[in-house]
């Protein structure tokens, strides 16, 4: 229809493509990830409006690093500016050819990462330790930050999903202390990438996350439409249709699967059907998975 039409276009309007990578990610997943960029700038081709990658790993402070970038190509300088800080060499090699890819195909790049040291801080003394400026650059919409730890559908993805990967760095090290750190990367994430958006209207954001960040939609993806709401609360037009989730080459253990079974949703208790919730849109593989890691499989 013409309503649903303009939904879907102008001001307010945005979408964005999370891309799942495994932990231990390899060199043919992220290439995997820049083919399939790859078939969303051909997507775009027609379009005038911005499309950005934006780096999970790069925190907030190398913004400008990015943008130069950019403009001059130099990747030795880039480099130097994530390692400085606190990137690791291994990370920033690993995602070397999107970072090339994206200079190429003239998109905008995103540091979407809080501060190395506030990460630490945050592991070790809580959330309120964080510098009181930066945390409100990192947070926008500290209500509904707040709000969404209280919320059944969060608490069940929480329990089965985001503390599973949780382990100690010290002995004094809490499943709620990775919690507070997660909940903070994955707040100042959606906050970078609805601020660069909001700003501009029917843009597209594209970013490479491990699978744990994006899993079950509770990552960095599932706070944007709220995020985007709050920064854009007269004209926004970003809903959880606008936000696709792709996990590349997943293993059934990323999934938290128990069995060689990948598993496709949490929630499937009766308490919990209200809440149930998808592990991803798409999975995606380099080459052909084993059928018997796929419960069920639709008609190609």
């Amino acid at each position: 229809t013409n309503e649903e039409t303009i939904k879907k276009q102008g001001t307010g309007f945005a979408t964005f493509v999370a891309m799942g990578v495994p932990a231990e990610a390899s060199a043919e997943d992220i290439g995997l990830a820049t083919s399939l960029l790859s078939l969303v700038m051909q997507g775009r081709k027609s379009f005038k409006a911005p499309t950005a990658l934006a780096l999970p790993f790069a925190p907030l402070s190398t913004q400008s690093a990015l943008e130069a970038f950019q403009s001059t190509g130099n990747m030795a300088d880039l480099l130097s500016a994530l390692t400085a800080s606190g990137v690791s060499e291994a990370t920033s090699d690993l995602y070397k050819p999107l970072l090339e890819f994206a200079k190429a195909n003239s998109m905008d790049l995103l540091a979407m990462s809080p501060e190395i040291e506030d990460l630490k801080t945050v592991r070790a003394e809580g959330l309120q330790n964080v510098n009181k400026d930066r945390r409100s650059q990192y947070v926008a919409d500290s209500e509904g930050f707040i709000a969404l730890t209280q919320d059944p559908k969060f608490r069940m993805y929480t329990d089965r999903s985001l503390l599973k990967d949780f382990v100690p760095t010290s002995k004094d090290d809490q499943p709620g202390n990775f919690f507070a750190e997660r909940i903070l990367a994955h707040e100042t994430g959606a906050t970078a990438v609805a601020r660069y958006a909001t700003a501009r209207p029917e843009s597209l954001v594209a970013f490479v996350a491990p699978i744990a960040d994006v899993r079950f939609i509770g990552g960095f993806n599932g706070r944007l439409p709220r995020v985007c709401q709050f920064i854009n609360k007269e004209k926004n037009k970003v809903n959880d249709d606008c936000v696709t989730t792709i996990l590349l080459n997943p293993s059934a253990k990323e999934t938290l699967s128990l069995s060689r079974y990948l598993r496709l949703e949490i929630g499937t208790a009766p308490a919990n059907l209200d809440y149930q919730t998808k592990v991803s849109d798409y999975l995606w593989f380099s080459k052909m998975p084993k059928v018997n890691m796929i419960p069920r499989l639709m008609n190609g």
